[in-house]
């Protein structure tokens, strides 16, 4: 196509068309390939892969019926249509993938912290731009409630992530989905989804979504009332898309016990601080 052609094929969209395929083509140009690891899953041993989904040879494992990626035009209209779609678009201009399979947490969190617009700090990474990123982010933790090392190889329970947030200047709330009804669950979402300073991080399990894989951490950036479902920002973008899930199957894989704390797991809030 010529960019004569291509400038007036922009123009014939509408605003929001316009918004959403340039993102929808700027996370899939951006996303880097698979990192490098032994762990069979985007999970460490205790939470490997328990589906037997066959990988592609040229590309990412393919989307469960019942999910809707967000790359598909159904899932670009859900989010166009949704009143609680604020989360996303700081979110996805922070989109991380996870450095290492047992790193969700860690790229779930340097997402939010980067996308709350707060006060960042110096990066090794990037010498001349301060920015929250995935090598720095034990820096500030308490090295008795994580470090790089042990979250390399086991990654992090909901208390420890939320014990971990609390080195940053942000507000941080935990929910366990066992002390939740669906009700609550699905609120927690729905209002923080609606705000662009307040974000929700979740703990679940893979399987009860029809994914293959363990326990996995991914921000949720959307809610759509009329399907009932959320937007799920998948760090592990070598492995499956951002992709539309329903609540009723976001919860179920909250209710799953993590098999190092044998709690449920469930959502951490992080928002920027209001004093």
């Amino acid at each position: 196509m010529s960019r004569y052609s291509l400038m007036r094929a922009v123009e014939r969209l509408s605003r929001p068309e316009w918004i959403v395929a340039v993102l929808t083509a700027t996370l899939a140009a951006c996303a880097p390939l698979p990192p490098a690891g032994n762990q069979a899953a985007d999970q460490p041993p205790h939470q490997a892969a328990t589906s037997a989904t066959a990988r592609p040879a040229d590309g990412p494992l393919p989307v469960p019926p019942n999910l809707i990626a967000l790359t598909q035009p159904a899932g670009q209209k859900r989010l166009m249509a949704s009143a609680h779609n604020q989360s996303y678009w700081p979110l996805s201009q922070y989109f991380e993938t996870q450095r290492n399979e047992a790193y969700c947490s860690v790229a779930t969190s340097v997402m939010a912290l980067n996308a709350l617009g707060i006060r960042r700090p110096v990066s090794t990474q990037y010498p001349d731009f301060p920015y929250f990123s995935q090598e720095d982010f034990f820096r500030s933790v308490d090295p008795q409630v994580a470090t790089a090392a042990g979250v390399s190889k086991e990654g992090m329970t909901l208390d420890q992530l939320s014990s971990a947030l609390g080195a940053f200047p942000i507000e941080v709330k935990s929910f366990h989905a066992g002390d939740l009804t669906l009700g609550q669950f699905r609120d927690l979402i729905r209002d923080t989804t609606g705000r662009s300073n307040r974000f929700a991080l979740l703990n679940f399990r893979r399987m009860e979504i029809g994914e293959a894989g363990g326990g996995h951490w991914s921000p949720l950036a959307a809610y759509d009332a009329a399907s009932d479902s959320a937007l799920l920002l998948d760090v592990a973008r070598y492995k499956y898309p951002a992709v539309w899930v329903p609540v009723t199957q976001l919860y179920a894989g909250a209710l799953a016990a993590d098999s190092v704390s044998g709690l449920s797991r469930g959502i951490v809030i992080v928002g920027a601080r209001t004093n």
